[in-house]
């Protein structure tokens, strides 16, 4: 069973999620979101507090466990971090603290509550039910002259259909990584809605352990930065806009893609009523755009159908063939055009799910969920499958670069009763670029895609966006997001911010916990240097002459440590040396 995520909005609710990053709309056909900057007098202080600017939360006190209860409380805290890390915005988020257990959706108390519903799918005093998702986000908004101020939210998730963990290097959990699904439901807290996107964390579908959904994609980064931008960076980035039609006639739901050059998707949206399309908030360079049919309405498999992306969308036209690639370029502060016209007809195929890496070939395992795989990863298999693929001489590729493909393999209804697979062997090379990625079906002018439904991860994780490797901040900080985590933060005050404690491999909370020599022992054949290490970490010792003039210059080569202290034998006769060792990335 698909495992949804969803956003009822309450109050004129009409939700037209159009243009990129697919916005909610109100009734007034302006953006539902917070208005951060200049609050809206009928704007609770409770719900938002106007002195920091800062949307203000509540966290149901028992969570989810009462063995993880803590844990879970910060993987909630992690999510509001990470959307308020988001450079160059004003989005903020304050902590307003916990709320006893038995809290239920009510969007009119003036408050932001986040809890899980343990007893009943059914909340919102008997009048919703949560069965079948995830989370579900319950918010209210007014309309103003210019806008659609959001004044309050409660996202409810289920805790009575699914299991909940918060550990984010436990790759094999198979329960739901709290974070991802959380951090969709914030995005429609926002004024965000579903994407058309595969490995956004706004697709509508969220599957279960630490997933592609897990930390904000490039379309959820863009839509920030559209509603939320912050002093004059929005004059930086460029827009794109343009009609795309049919036999002369507008088309209704088409997916615009839009692709670096590089292969690695940018954004993704969907065409109204009449035909147009809008990204802004892109950065200023050259693209390529192509036009795609969502999965039909009745599909029996599908990765992303029209009612996926919003229940207004339950209607749109996919009765066209995808199109290639067309340039276009952005210019900062700038709305460039890109009209589209597509052919009628009816697609030859489609992807409709995606098979997991195996490193096993004749292993297969596949869903509607996007895939990731890891830089210098190799000797993985990988492919899709569907009810219409071809059974032979076709092409699978994808796009962006550092792929090795092997040879297309063909799963014609063998191993899937009713299904067509087409897989490939893959090696990422460890300069690949990360980002999602599309795949790529061929047979002769026939072509199908899969969206961003695969993602090269980057080398570390980086969530919230200040270039420390999340895994070192989780360890010690809880949350990760907080200020006391960021790289230029002494909090242990032993001299050594959180970066250099984090190159060296110490503990950022301990002050006794620091890079330091232990001791020079001499001898006839030179000095030994002993220093405090940690194990796989890399270090070179240098010299030096004269502490005020002098340069320094290394002592022999790089040391990997093998245990907790580690040593140089500097094999110099000079009876006057300083040393000092420095920690290498």
């Amino acid at each position: 069973m698909k495992s949804r995520v969803a956003a009822i909005f309450i109050l004129l609710i009409i939700a037209l999620p159009v243009h990129a990053f697919d916005y909610m709309y109100g009734a007034n056909g302006s953006p539902e979101r917070w208005s951060i900057t200049t609050p809206d007098v009928n704007i609770s202080t409770n719900s938002f507090d106007r002195n920091t600017h800062a949307i203000r939360f509540y966290l149901e006190s028992d969570a989810y466990s009462t063995t993880n209860t803590a844990n879970e409380l910060n993987a909630l805290r992690n999510v509001f971090g990470q959307w308020q890390s988001v450079p160059n915005t004003i989005i903020k988020y304050e902590d307003a603290g916990l709320v006893p257990p038995g809290q239920d959706v009510n969007t009119s108390d003036n408050s932001n509550i986040v809890f899980w519903a343990k007893q009943s799918t059914m909340v919102n005093g008997g009048h919703s039910d949560i069965s079948g998702a995830l989370a579900v986000t319950f918010s209210s908004f007014f309309p103003t002259s210019t806008a659609n101020d959001i004044s309050q939210f409660d996202i409810a998730i289920n805790g009575v259909q699914s299991t909940w963990f918060t550990d984010f290097n436990d790759k094999n959990n198979p329960g739901i990584f709290v974070e991802g699904p959380i951090l969709h439901e914030v995005g429609h807290s926002l004024g965000l809605n579903h994407s058309v996107i595969g490995g956004a964390t706004m697709l509508w579908d969220s599957g279960s352990g630490v997933n592609p959904t897990a930390g904000l994609s490039v379309d959820e980064i863009e839509f920030a930065h559209a509603l939320y931008s912050s002093g004059t960076f929005a004059t930086t980035l460029g827009n794109l806009k343009g009609t795309v039609t049919k036999n002369g006639s507008p088309v209704f739901g088409a997916a615009v893609i839009l692709e670096g050059l590089n292969g690695i998707l940018v954004s993704g949206t969907a065409t109204l009523t009449n035909g147009t399309y809008l990204f802004n908030a892109i950065p200023p360079g050259n693209y390529n755009a192509r036009i795609v049919p969502l999965d039909p309405a009745n599909a029996s498999n599908w990765l992303i159908r029209g009612t996926d992306v919003a229940s207004i969308f339950a209607t749109a036209d996919t009765s066209f063939l995808p199109t290639g690639n067309m340039p276009v370029t952005l210019a900062a502060n700038t709305t460039n055009t890109a009209n589209f016209t597509v052919t009628n007809g009816t697609q030859a195929f489609h992807i409709t799910l995606i098979r997991s890496p195996t490193s096993t070939p004749n292993t297969y395992s596949i869903s509607g969920q996007p895939i990731s795989l890891s830089l210098g990863e190799s000797n993985q298999t990988i492919g899709v499958f569907s009810a219409d693929l071809p059974a032979n001489n076709a092409t699978l590729a994808i796009t962006g670069d550092g792929l090795t493909l092997g040879t297309p393999t063909f799963a014609p209804g063998n191993v899937f009763s009713g299904l067509n697979g087409i897989s490939v062997s893959i090696g990422v090379s460890s300069n690949a670029t990360p980002g999602l990625r599309s795949f790529i079906v061929q047979q002769g002018t026939n072509i199908a895609y899969a969206n961003g439904f695969i993602e090269v991860l980057p080398l570390v994780a980086d969530f919230n966006f200040d270039g420390l490797d999340d895994v070192f901040q989780r360890q010690y900080f809880f949350p990760f997001t907080s200020s006391n985590a960021a790289p230029a933060a002494d909090p242990d005050h032993d001299g050594f911010n959180n970066a250099a404690e984090y190159v060296a491999g110490t503990n950022p909370t301990d002050a006794a916990s620091f890079l330091k020599l232990d001791g020079v022992t001499h001898a006839a054949n030179g000095n030994t240097v002993t220093w405090q290490s940690v194990a796989s970490h890399r270090y070179q010792l240098v010299f030096s002459t004269n502490l005020v003039t002098g340069t320094w210059q290394n002592v022999g080569g790089v040391v990997t440590a093998n245990g907790t202290t580690a040593s140089e034998l500097d094999t110099s006769t000079n009876p006057l040396r300083f040393y000092r060792i420095e920690a290498l990335p």
